[in-house]
């Protein structure tokens, strides 16, 4: 709502300067509002904030523009970042030594920049608050062929976050060493609707949803042997939420097959 009444005050027919003030105003609570990877609650929210704050920046833009952004602690830290027409689509960023501590941000220049601080937890998250509930399990093995094992990844999941409904979320699913996925059960899959979109990237299978509710959802796909690998180790499967990436789940999965044979490769 705030973007459309951002997009509202930079298309009036007869903008004045005062216009742009009370603008950036609005801007300033927008951007604080935005996940450290540019996103923002929603997919809604998401595409409206950027037309907004996209607009703002075409309003605002000045081909002449430079600033120099001083960031300086009392443990003297410093770091000075140049923005000028040349870098200014550059994104420029510096870890910060001491957290907690005391920064000082000096801005000198002409223009419109935009610094964003972010501050992140490496600490995993307790299950049940974990975001999603995620279970991988395997079935219908073909293992009569020591080489061109088979079988079927059984996927389910659920939203178990703090909204009633997830974002986009993404379920990456690693492939076992010397595993593929059979392309047809992936077609089957996109033909379903049960995804928005399938990706396969090196090893990996990646499955996007528009959402996850709390009722439990399944998916299933296949994977076939296309290399002999010994000693196959458990793979992984990731999901979490596309906007809120803290809201995860892990789980992990391994071969029904016996191992291959002794000439195989590692």
């Amino acid at each position: 709502m705030t973007s459309y009444v951002l997009l509202a005050v930079l298309h009036k027919p007869k903008r004045a300067q005062k216009d742009l003030t009370f603008a950036s105003q609005i801007v300033q609570w927008i951007i604080r509002q935005q996940n450290p990877n540019g996103g923002f609650s929603s997919t809604q929210d998401t595409v409206i904030a950027l037309q907004a704050l996209a607009d703002y920046g075409a309003a605002t833009y000045s081909e002449n523009g430079q600033n120099t952004v001083k960031i300086s602690s009392s443990k003297s830290f410093e770091k000075v970042f140049e923005v000028n027409s040349q870098n200014w689509l550059l994104l420029q960023q510096s870890s910060l030594p001491d957290v907690p501590g005391n920064y000082t941000l000096e801005v000198n220049g002409n223009g419109c920049v935009f610094v964003q601080t972010t501050l992140r937890y490496n600490i995993p998250l307790p299950n049940k608050t974990s975001g999603f509930s995620l279970s991988v399990q395997t079935a219908n093995a073909s293992c009569a062929d020591s080489f061109r094992a088979k079988f079927d990844i059984i996927l389910s999941t659920s939203y178990a976050g703090k909204h009633n409904i997830s974002n986009m979320a993404i379920i990456d699913v690693k492939m076992l060493s010397g595993f593929v996925p059979i392309s047809s059960s992936l077609q089957k899959l996109r033909e379903d609707q049960k995804v928005m979109q399938v990706e396969t990237k090196q090893n990996h299978v990646l499955f996007y949803l528009e959402s996850v509710s709390r009722k439990t959802i399944s998916l299933s796909f296949s994977v076939e042997q296309d290399l002999p690998v010994s000693n196959i180790k458990p793979a992984s499967v990731l999901m979490y939420d596309y906007y809120e990436t803290d809201e995860h789940a892990v789980a992990e999965y391994k071969s029904l097959c016996n191992e291959a044979a002794p000439e195989s490769i590692e």
